[in-house]
């Protein structure tokens, strides 16, 4: 949809940023509908990428496996092989503020996923790529599909969802206008 028609707002309601006013939040035959975000099998990548100016590349991607407690090793090995899936293992150790755009999309993108969330919630993950890296960005969206994982990936664009998507949605003005 268009911009304002409530795509991202769809995704902060899935992912308990925001409350509904009305109707519910299920996944999987649960409500979730009022659980905090942190309850939520959900992971979000924001559109303006949210890294944490304080931790470089390594330690942004690292953030929610430490939160969940994550062997050291095995945060070591899960950072390294997606920062070498997202073409970024050479920016590990550098501070978030000297990324270009992409690089910083990459690295958000790499920590939704880090744990292996059931809903990867995106919004415009590819917005900011160019072309050899959208396509590089689009195959890992495409092997997360294969592998079982359910996302909900919003954008204006629907090229950017041709091959990825099981079902699409048009969305205008917080309404669904159509299903394709």
């Amino acid at each position: 949809g268009p911009s304002g028609s409530g795509k991202s707002m769809l995704l902060e309601l899935i992912s308990g940023l925001r409350t509904p006013v009305k109707g519910r939040i299920l996944f999987e035959g649960r409500d979730h509908t009022f659980s905090s975000p942190q309850e939520r099998p959900a992971a979000l990548l924001f559109q303006d990428y949210a890294l944490f100016p304080h931790l470089n590349v390594f330690e942004n991607i690292a953030y929610p496996l430490k939160n969940h407690s994550v062997e050291k090793k095995t945060i070591k090995e899960r950072v390294t092989e997606l920062a070498e899936s997202f073409f970024i293992a050479h920016l590990l150790k550098r501070d978030t503020s000297s990324l270009s755009g992409g690089e910083k999309q990459r690295v958000a993108l790499a920590r939704a996923i880090a744990c292996h969330p059931k809903l990867l919630l995106l919004d415009e993950p590819l917005s900011a790529l160019d072309q050899e890296l959208r396509s590089g960005a689009k195959e890992v969206l495409g092997k997360l599909k294969l592998s079982g994982q359910t996302i909900v990936h919003v954008t204006h664009n629907r090229d950017e969802v041709e091959g990825l998507a099981t079902c699409s949605l048009a969305m205008d003005q917080g309404f669904i206008r159509s299903v394709f």
